[in-house]
C-alpha cells in the first residue's frame, strides 16, 4: 500500500466519489503528541489535496479494540492539522479504513461506514469516519477491485478486478527481490 499508484487505486475502490489524483503517502508514520503520550503508528498515512486525512490499518487479528483504536488514530491526525490560532472550521476530514480478513465487530457486510449519529438519527457532520473492510463479510454490491483485495486477504488468488492481481504481482517482485526476499523471511520468521 505504500505504492503511490497502488494506494491510489485502493482508496479510488473503497471511496470512488472522492478525488484521489493528488495524493502523499507516508507509511509507518509516527505521530506524537509529547513526551508523555502514547506513539500512535499509522500502517499508511496519506493526505488528498484537499488536506484530508487517511489512515490505512491492516489488521489480521480481531484485539476487541476497533471502537478505541478508531478514536485514537482520528484524534492523532486530527491533531495535527491545526497550528496555534487556527480555527476548529480549518480541520478537515479524517478516515481510518480497517483492512481485515475477518469481522472485527457483530456487522456481516464487508464494507461497513462509522461516523457520528445522535440517538435521534442527526448527523454531527464532524468529519470522521470509519470504514472497516471485512474480506469475510458479504460480498454483495462490492466492487470487483475490492473483490480481488479480499481474496489477498483470505489467501486466495486474486480473479477480480486489477489491483488484487497488481498487488500480488508486486509482493512477489519484493520476495524475490535480494533486499526484499531478505526482509521478507525476516518478517515470516518473526510470525
Amino acid at each position: 500500500m505504500s505504492q503511490l499508484e497502488i494506494c491510489r487505486k485502493f482508496l479510488k475502490a473503497v471511496l470512488p466519489e472522492l478525488d484521489f489524483t493528488k495524493l502523499k503517502i507516508v507509511d509507518q508514520s509516527h505521530l506524537k503528541t509529547d513526551y508523555l503520550s502514547k506513539a500512535g503508528r499509522l500502517d499508511i498515512h496519506c493526505t488528498d489535496a484537499y488536506g484530508n486525512q487517511f489512515d490505512i490499518e491492516l489488521q489480521m487479528t480481531n484485539e476487541h479494540n476497533v471502537a478505541q483504536r478508531s478514536k485514537y488514530h482520528h484524534a492523532l491526525m486530527a491533531n495535527h492539522m491545526l497550528t496555534a490560532g487556527e480555527k476548529y472550521q480549518a480541520l478537515k476530514a479524517t478516515c481510518v479504513i480497517f483492512l481485515c480478513p475477518a469481522s472485527l465487530t457483530d456487522a456481516d457486510q464487508a464494507v461497513t461506514h462509522y461516523e457520528m449519529f445522535s440517538k435521534q438519527g442527526n448527523h454531527l457532520n464532524d468529519g470522521t469516519h470509519t470504514l472497516i473492510l471485512n474480506a469475510s463479510g458479504s460480498w454483495a454490491g462490492v466492487s470487483d477491485e475490492l473483490k480481488g483485495i479480499f481474496q489477498l486477504l483470505l489467501r486466495q488468488p486474486s480473479s477480480f478486478g486489477k489491483l488484487g492481481p497488481q498487488i500480488m504481482a508486486k509482493i512477489d517482485e519484493i520476495k524475490h527481490s535480494k533486499t526484499g526476499g531478505r526482509k521478507y523471511m525476516e518478517l515470516t520468521g518473526a510470525f
